[in-house]
């Protein structure tokens, strides 16, 4: 899914103004959402949503683990939008 930075209002100056969000589901019902955004790193995030909230259990970055506080807030941001964006198309 798309996700459009200006009007989420996640994107500052040197970010790019949309991102691509790709989400699976794998074999332990928990969701892939890959976040793919022109010149920045990918983050590929494994998450479940929870009464339409999005909560993240981990994280990598260019496929190396990443902890919590070094995710940037961006990236969390765009996690949250693909998860209320799911949890109302339930």
């Amino acid at each position: 899914m798309d996700v459009d930075l200006v009007a989420e209002r996640i994107s500052r100056l040197r970010y790019p103004n949309h991102a691509l969000a790709v989400v699976s589901v794998d074999a332990n019902s928990s969701l892939r959402i890959e976040i793919l955004a022109a010149n920045q790193y990918d983050w590929q995030l494994d998450a479940r949503i929870v009464d339409g909230s999005t909560e993240i259990f981990r994280v990598f970055c260019e496929n190396d683990s990443v902890h919590d506080a070094d995710v940037p807030v961006r990236v969390k941001c765009v996690a949250g939008v693909v998860g209320e964006r799911l949890a109302a198309e339930s």
